[in-house]
């Protein structure tokens, strides 16, 4: 017996077997997005070396170079599986019925993966001299210029980036980490033109400037690694910062130090931790010298009325005493302040009168896109993240 079936109930059924086909030809969208997004967080790690790499042959060809640096600091990993179908049956009417008679199917899929990283570059000219003397170290250990001594000095600046002081033992404060001493053996690198470069050596400890080639071997990929570690800590870290304390005066109308209730006014500041307290309110020597006199001859006038006092007969009344007292108060501040400007001619001015300089901000972003785009169905030729 001969079965016929609608052509609605046709074409739904062939439609529904084109979109299974077309959701399993595209895959598993999450496992691509793990596998991209691992590759790419593993590419953090290529970009920061292949930078170094780079930066090394550039003082190789130039010890007296400037160095660069950016950092990654953001990224981004999609993957978009897109797929359709399309059915059209065909029906002819040979009989008194329509028969299926043709089928035209239609179907696609396609994968599209982008991924990306916000670079950052490091523009701060501290951070530059500290990255410019590791270079000048690593490419000094192979006879190939030397280490600077003067504008900049490489080794007070080392000192006061790991220890704070400029006179600083890194090899005592370092705590095991990599530092600057870590990067004084002997060469670890060789250099050459594009042909020397043996055909086996991985793209990714390659670095090449100018037609200058540097490449490391087995033996030195240790010491790559310490140096990418100390650019990298140079660019995200800041030296050790000194303690600072808060120094609050009263002061009367000669700038000295006085109580809050007789004060004119107040001079407040935030100075390291070892400063005197008193270099706060320091002036220069002439104006002490003659302040110092006016208050030694104020100093003279109350003790003379004083003796003045004593001598009178009318030592019981209660203006003698109240006059009394006020005379040994002002007698009391006047050598306070007099030993106050004498603690001062010793200890001087705030040894630093002026904050650190600090980044300011320029006109514009600092961050700059560096997009990376593939398709995964045409894979980057080789290289193509190498040179």
């Amino acid at each position: 017996m001969q079965r016929f079936i609608s052509r609605q109930r046709l074409s739904a059924y062939l439609g529904a077997l084109g979109t299974g086909i077309v959701l399993a030809s595209s895959g598993c969208t999450h496992v691509q997005l793990q596998r991209n997004t691992v590759r790419q967080a593993r590419t953090v790690g290529d970009i920061h070396q292949q930078q170094v790499l780079n930066n090394l042959a550039m003082f190789v060809y130039d010890n007296n170079s400037m160095p660069s640096f950016s950092i990654p600091n953001q990224g981004g990993s999609n993957v978009t599986d897109t797929g359709n179908a399309s059915v059209a049956p065909g029906f002819g009417r040979a009989t008194s019925n329509f028969l299926f008679d043709a089928l035209g199917l239609n179907f696609g899929a396609a994968r599209e993966a982008q991924e990306s990283f916000t670079m950052t570059p490091v523009n701060d000219p501290r951070k530059l001299e500290l990255m410019r003397c590791a270079y000048q170290q690593a490419v000094a250990n192979c006879g190939r210029g030397e280490v600077s001594e003067h504008c900049p000095d490489c080794q007070t600046i080392q000192n006061k980036f790991y220890t704070g002081d400029p006179d600083g033992d890194i090899a005592e404060s370092g705590e095991g980490a990599v530092t600057s001493e870590c990067l004084k053996p002997n060469c670890w690198f060789c250099v050459g033109c594009k042909k020397d470069v043996p055909k086996g050596c991985p793209c990714l400890y390659v670095g090449e400037y100018c037609g200058v080639y540097v490449w490391v071997p087995a033996g030195g990929r240790d010491e790559l690694t310490k140096l990418t570690l100390a650019i990298l800590d140079y660019a995200l870290n800041d030296p050790p910062k000194l303690r600072s304390k808060l120094v609050t005066y009263y002061i009367d109308e000669n700038g000295l130090p006085t109580t809050q209730k007789q004060s004119v006014g107040t001079v407040t500041a935030a100075v390291n931790i070892d400063e005197n307290n008193a270099s706060l309110l320091n002036t220069s020597k002439p104006e002490e010298a003659k302040l110092e006199q006016v208050l030694k001859g104020r100093l003279q006038v109350v003790d003379s009325r004083l003796q003045n006092l004593e001598s009178d007969s009318k030592l019981n009344t209660p203006a003698f005493r109240d006059e009394r007292n006020r005379l040994l108060a002002e007698r009391a501040s006047l050598e306070n302040k007099l030993q106050y400007i004498s603690e001062q001619f010793r200890k001087g001015v705030l040894k630093d009168r002026f904050y650190p300089p600090s980044p300011s901000m320029v006109p514009g972003s600092l961050l700059l896109p560096f997009n990376l785009q593939q398709q995964t169905l045409t894979p980057p030729p080789p290289g193509f993240f190498g040179q």
